[in-house]
């Protein structure tokens, strides 16, 4: 069999050639991206916008980085309220369109704690019998066997979406928790520790609470966590999970297929896993010359990266530099304040190392492509994690637990507006015989 396969793979690099020229000809956009680097619009939407550069005369122009969630600006979102965690205010806000009152978040926050829980024996017979390398694929198979306890799970009812969608919001912090523990006592060859979900607890407590082996948590822990999830609960309807979950969404299939086909997406180093490609190549420098090192050492390390001489050798300078946002994403702005907390708290050296890498390996990269370069999120999401005792198994699983949220909202959007299967086209360029 491995001799037949490499024998015919050899031929089909031969007969499958695709010349990239031909891209041109067509006028075929590579990535649905446009000649400019800006994407090819499919859709729309009134869940977000993502906004980091002007446009004038077809040419982009470097601006400050803005994320909005329905017309809010995700800096003025993330403004801590007394008393009161900003994830399910954000989920209520991307879901229903509005900012809840006082009643209604309540409210909110009382649905989500209701439906934290698993079926029973699901840990047991989904969970813990299905281990995974990477635990990702281990909530993938979870969340489609939720199908299973729903009574009408394909439902394509609009208000019935949004029940089984915050279903499987509130569900999230468990099937991670529970999954990691999977990995960790099958796999890896550690103890389990199982802890029940605590009714009342905010997701962001609810996480910490179950991942931890003492369930403790400081109130600064829980606002930086709660800080991630928010960031992470939604970037517009182009970004790759997103747009799986709509494209596979007007299919008509059931939400819970929906779901585990963004979740596949999102586990890529080139989307939701970068933050986990993030901490590998950081601990590597580090490893290399030290967190004492000076910025002389650090760009010539930054250097070695970009000239494929270091870490993985592909040129790329995981966590620098976005396709929308040029002088600043805000999303890594806001989680920046938070990691600089935490190292404060923890006594932690770390975050002067990163944000003297990132400042290095920006103006670097400014002087090689003679344009603007920022930390994204995935710079200082790694780090934040670390700096919680959060385990690399766990930093993708986190940013799904919050992007659910959005798949959410516009799998729901379109099952209203859209009502139309995604089925775009490809030019076939082979030799007819």
């Amino acid at each position: 069999m491995a001799d037949l396969i490499d024998k015919q793979y050899k031929q089909l690099l031969d007969l499958g050639y695709i010349d990239n020229s031909l891209y041109e000809v067509y006028d075929v956009k590579r990535g649905l991206r446009n000649a400019n680097g800006t994407g090819v619009l499919v859709g729309l939407t009134k869940i977000s916008d993502v906004y980091g550069y002007k446009l004038i005369d077809g040419k982009k122009i470097a601006d400050e980085g803005h994320l909005y969630y329905r017309d809010i600006d995700l800096f003025d979102l993330a403004k801590k309220d007394e008393d009161v965690f900003g994830f399910e205010k954000t989920s209520f806000l991307l879901l229903f369109g509005h900012l809840p009152n006082s009643k209604e978040l309540a409210e909110f926050k009382k649905l989500i704690s209701e439906n934290y829980a698993l079926p029973h024996d699901f840990v047991e017979t989904e969970i813990m019998r299905n281990p995974s390398s990477n635990i990702m694929n281990n909530i993938q198979s979870s969340i489609l066997a939720l199908y299973t306890f729903d009574k009408d799970p394909d439902s394509q009812d609009p208000k019935e979406l949004l029940r089984k969608g915050i279903s499987i919001i509130s569900k999230m912090p468990a099937i991670v928790a529970y999954s990691y523990q999977a990995k960790r006592h099958y796999i890896d060859g550690k103890s389990l520790h199982i802890h029940y979900v605590k009714p009342g607890f905010g997701v962001a407590e609810q996480i910490l609470h179950l991942c931890r082996k003492d369930k403790k948590f400081t109130e600064l822990e829980a606002e930086a966590l709660d800080t991630a999830l928010i960031v992470h609960a939604e970037h517009g309807g182009g970004n790759n999970s997103t747009f799986t979950n709509i494209v596979v969404s007007t299919s008509g299939t059931d939400i819970y297929s929906d779901i585990t086909a963004g979740l596949g997406s999102l586990k890529g180093p080139r989307h939701g896993g970068a933050s986990r490609k993030v901490a590998d190549m950081m601990n590597a420098v580090i490893k290399e010359i030290g967190e004492d090192a000076g910025d002389k050492e650090i760009l010539k390390i930054v250097n070695k990266i970009l000239e494929k001489k270091f870490f993985d050798k592909s040129g790329l300078i995981y966590g620098i530099g976005h396709a929308v946002y040029t002088k600043s994403d805000p999303r890594c702005i806001l989680l920046k304040e938070k990691a600089r907390d935490l190292a404060i708290e923890k006594h932690s050296q770390r975050f002067d190392f990163y944000e003297r890498f990132e400042k290095i390996a920006c103006a670097r990269l400014q002087e090689l492509k003679g344009f603007f370069y920022c930390g994204n999120v995935d710079f200082y999401s790694g780090l934040t994690y670390k700096l919680l005792g959060i385990p690399e198994d766990l930093y993708t699983p986190l940013f799904a637990c919050a992007r659910v949220v959005g798949w959410v909202a516009h799998i729901v959007e379109t099952t209203l507006y859209c009502n139309k299967i995604i089925r775009p086209a490809s030019k076939y360029v082979g030799e007819v015989k």
